[in-house]
């Protein structure tokens, strides 16, 4: 991390100790950052005709082949944190709107695979392009390495956050 090692960490509920340590102005900006992005989603997702999961699982089958992955639905059950009734009604309404396909593994014909269509991508550039469109201008300001500086904070935070879902409690079931 970015930070001295050896550092102490503040103890769990010690408010003050949190809002003296440096960055927390920071993440409260990435918060009204997340909650802007949020916002935008809810109402090109709505112009669409989507929920708000359906938009999280085609994001995650378009970044899982993207990066050379595959996604399933057990897999996409766990990302998204649903129950499999949920994920069930989730990937059965989006191959019925066109926008996943569900197949199954040429090795073993038992798992099943998605993959987006090219509804699904024409439907995504509709949606964030003009977001997109936006930001583009505000990045190019900065130089390369102020960029992957930047890249390595977002991706460290990223998994920070996974970290401490991960270490919640977990029910059951969740959905």
């Amino acid at each position: 991390m970015f930070g001295v090692p050896d550092e102490p960490q503040p103890a769990p509920g010690d408010r003050e100790t949190l809002r003296s340590s440096p960055g927390f102005e920071l993440l409260f900006l990435l918060q009204k950052f997340t909650t802007e992005a949020e916002r935008y989603s809810e109402v090109v997702r709505r112009q669409h005709g989507l929920a708000r999961n359906d938009i999280h699982a085609i994001n995650a089958v378009v970044e899982a082949e993207r990066t050379g992955g595959v996604a399933t639905p057990g897999g996409l059950r766990e990302r998204l944190v649903l129950s499999s009734a949920a994920m069930t009604a989730v990937l059965d309404r989006l191959e019925a709107s066109g926008h996943l396909e569900r197949r199954h593994s040429a090795e073993d014909r038992r798992q099943v695979l998605l993959a987006a269509t090219p509804s699904a991508r024409v439907t995504g550039r509709e949606m964030f392009d003009p977001m997109v469109q936006h930001m583009l201008p505000i990045l190019a300001q900065y130089t390369p390495e102020q960029l992957d500086l930047v890249t390595g904070l977002i991706r460290q935070l990223t998994l920070a956050i996974s970290e401490a879902r991960e270490a919640l409690p977990h029910g059951e079931d969740e959905g």
